[in-house]
């Protein structure tokens, strides 16, 4: 507890929606692992990028099902299946083998930088646009390698910085992309069903922790610890399980035991006696008999609470986990007083400056991680 009812309500408010983020979020990143929303995205990048046929065995496909075919990158998914994630070096190892590849010649490999520029200048596989791009890449490995004074690395090795460069940036793109075909409207549904489900109606919670001040105080107390030890924890978890992309089974395994253990432990924390759940006393008050427009008052009310819940829950776990740890902050009763040494020291010292007031500063535009 900090002392100041106020304070901790908001606390406990916070810590609230903290742990409904966490369930929302770890239910949306267990969709999207089952949906496979970013081979999907892959491969449309991929096919629709690098569209030109090509000879893949003893078929014709799109390079970028060749790319995904690959023997560098079919580890991931597998043959004929788009992989989650592919690695800047091997897409890049990928790409450059497909359009250097001489069917007459099988045995040649391209070992320098003159070789691959007259094989992309050569080829058909790449549309006009794209072939461009990468000789602009290819010139500009080959005078950067020339200007330097010491040689560090090979103009090829420039050349392949500089298209795992392009490719970093475009899945920074697509993972943008992602969050706005799926993660959005994945979190937007969880959220809603969460709070219906739950009736977990903000303010009806709200009222519940002002007017009863043992449960305020004991969801506070949990609110500081979380901001210390607890909620990092769940932070971490949470990050693990976006980091890993489920292009492995070990990998696909990791994702859904993070956000089981995520779901378990938020609910865990919500066993408090909170107002959470339908009741034959819930479902009546929105229902009185023979108070027509009562009735119309409290289910406004309740939707109106719904609401701000599905609101809060799609702000993200991270965003109320900052800001929890800025309440918590509040808890502080003033600036640390000096040590007797340095009082003893210098006796002639000005006195302290009164504390400063705390003010709290928050980036309401900051987006979640998620969940793909």
């Amino acid at each position: 507890m900090s002392g100041f009812p106020i304070i901790d309500l908001i606390a406990g408010m916070i810590f609230i929606y903290f742990l409904l983020s966490v369930i929302c979020s770890s239910v949306v990143e267990i969709a999207l692992t089952y949906v496979k929303a970013r081979a999907t995205l892959l491969a449309e990048w991929l096919t629709g990028i690098f569209d030109k046929p090509v000879k893949d065995g003893n078929s014709t496909v799109p390079l970028g099902q060749a790319i995904m075919d690959h023997c560098s990158v079919t580890a991931l998914s597998g043959k004929g299946k788009a992989p989650s994630y592919i690695d800047a070096k091997n897409f890049t190892s990928a790409l450059l083998e497909k359009l250097t590849y001489d069917p007459n010649n099988p045995t040649s490999i391209a070992n320098n930088l003159d070789t691959f520029i007259n094989k992309i200048e050569q080829t058909n596989d790449l549309s006009t646009e794209l072939k461009r791009v990468l000789l602009n890449y290819a010139y500009e490995a080959r005078d950067k390698y020339k200007e330097v004074s010491v040689k560090t690395t090979s103009e090829l090795e420039m050349f392949r910085k500089k298209i795992e460069t392009w490719y970093d940036s475009s899945m920074d793109r697509l993972t943008g992309d992602l969050k706005r075909r799926y993660s959005r409207p994945f979190t937007m549904i969880v959220a809603i069903v969460t709070a219906v489900l739950l009736n977990a109606d903000s303010l009806n919670i709200a009222k519940y922790l002002y007017s009863n001040p043992d449960a305020r105080a004991a969801v506070a107390t949990q609110a500081y610890q979380a901001a210390d030890t607890t909620g990092q924890a769940f932070m971490n978890r949470i990050d693990t399980m976006h980091a890993a992309t489920p292009a492995t089974v070990a990998q696909l395994q990791n994702t859904l035991d993070s956000g089981l253990y995520n779901i378990n432990k938020a609910k865990a924390a919500l066993q408090e006696n909170l107002p959470f759940g339908w009741t034959t006393n819930s479902v009546s008050a929105l229902f009185p008999k023979g108070n027509f427009w009562g009735g119309v008052l409290a289910l406004l009310g309740k939707i109106t609470g719904l609401a701000a819940t599905v609101f809060a829950m799609m702000m993200g776990a991270p965003f109320w986990f900052d800001l929890l740890n800025k309440v918590a902050n509040l808890r502080g009763t003033g600036g640390k007083p000096a040590s007797s040494s340095g009082a003893d020291n210098n006796s002639s010292a000005p006195p302290a400056q009164p504390a400063q007031p705390i003010t709290i500063s928050v980036n309401t535009n900051k987006d979640e991680e998620a969940v793909g």
